[in-house]
């Protein structure tokens, strides 16, 4: 016989239950209610050619959040990340002519070396990451802006063919957005299923706790670091090739659009909740909802101030706030 308690006790597991798993996929169910609302509300909106728009709009923010989830899984931030694609996005445009494609071997160098320098500034000398990456902004804003002389400079229309690989398409997906997915499947590969992948998750749980179970802390934190470096490197080269030119300024607002797509993807800024497999839906939202706020014609200002304004909504909805109370920058 089912006691009022039982039938109490029965009831709220299964409201837990289903509480989990709304917060499992909440990110994807976002992303489809928003692709079925902008459907009705637009016939174009799932057109081969504007899913190829929103996909390779995608790309290049996709490479950054990537690698800057590591960082924030660790419980730290890295603010560097949008003068770094800054930085190797007007590389890229202004020398592409002279390396070929082999310029993205000189990027991933980049990458590797702002990587570094973020994580053994940490790591080693024990500086706040918040402060850290602040200054290291600066290093790579200025450097971009004395390669470039402070103006865009289109890539000449001669070199052109060097990177037409990047507007080939596979079906609906453009070649740079099959690429990022390669690297999202080698992530999600190293969160899961790596040694590495797990010390980063301790890190960002108890630091404490972690060092006494003997995982390396300042191994961890480079290689988090040297993942973010060279996704944001990688994404300010594909913004080159997109734009055909190197902008200095093309980062300046990335950062912050990198750290709300993680936190809208359920990862806390406190470190050691996440997954990087919620990046992908997570970015797709954002592109649909910036792509989207431009086709109804709404005017530049009040775009920004919509798409702040869904954010911090959606944000809300999918962040841990329980562990906001105890969060502290590291």
């Amino acid at each position: 016989m089912n006691t009022p308690i039982s039938v109490f006790i029965k009831e709220n597991k299964y409201a837990n239950a289903a509480s989990k798993i709304f917060a499992k996929y909440s990110v994807v169910l976002g992303m489809l209610v928003i692709v079925l609302v902008f459907s009705l509300y637009s016939e174009n909106f799932m057109t081969v050619r504007n899913l190829i728009n929103i996909l390779s709009s995608a790309t290049p923010i996709f490479f950054m959040a990537m690698g800057l989830f590591f960082v924030i899984l660790t419980g730290s931030i890295d603010l560097s990340t949008g003068s770094i694609c800054t930085c190797t996005c007007v590389f890229v445009g202004l020398y592409i002519g002279q390396m070929g494609n082999a310029v993205f071997f000189a990027v991933i160098l980049i990458g590797i070396l702002a990587g570094l320098l973020n994580g053994v500034l940490v790591s080693s000398l024990k500086m706040p990451s918040f402060i850290v990456t602040l200054c290291t902004t600066s290093i790579w804003k200025c450097a971009a802006l004395i390669l470039s002389g402070g103006s865009s400079r289109s890539i000449p229309l001669e070199f052109w063919p060097i990177f037409n690989w990047s507007r080939i398409n596979w079906f609906i997906f453009p070649l740079p957005y099959v690429f990022a997915l390669a690297v999202w499947v080698i992530f999600i590969f190293i969160e899961r299923f790596t040694s590495m992948g797990k010390s980063i998750y301790a890190v960002g749980v108890n630091v404490g706790a972690a060092r006494m179970a003997g995982i390396q802390i300042g191994k961890a934190q480079i290689t988090a670091y040297l993942l973010s470096g060279v996704g944001s490197a990688i994404s300010g080269a594909f913004y080159a090739l997109r734009l055909r030119a190197s902008a200095p300024t093309v980062g300046d607002s990335l950062t912050l659009i990198a750290i709300a797509v993680i936190v809208l993807s359920g990862s806390s800024l406190a470190g050691g909740k996440g997954t990087v497999a919620n990046v992908l839906p997570s970015v797709i939202t954002v592109v649909i909802l910036q792509s989207t706020l431009k086709v109804i014609g709404l005017d530049a200002y009040w775009q920004d101030i919509v798409f702040g304004i869904v954010l911090i909504a959606a944000i809300y909805i999918n962040s841990d706030r329980s562990a906001l109370k105890d969060m502290i920058i590291k």
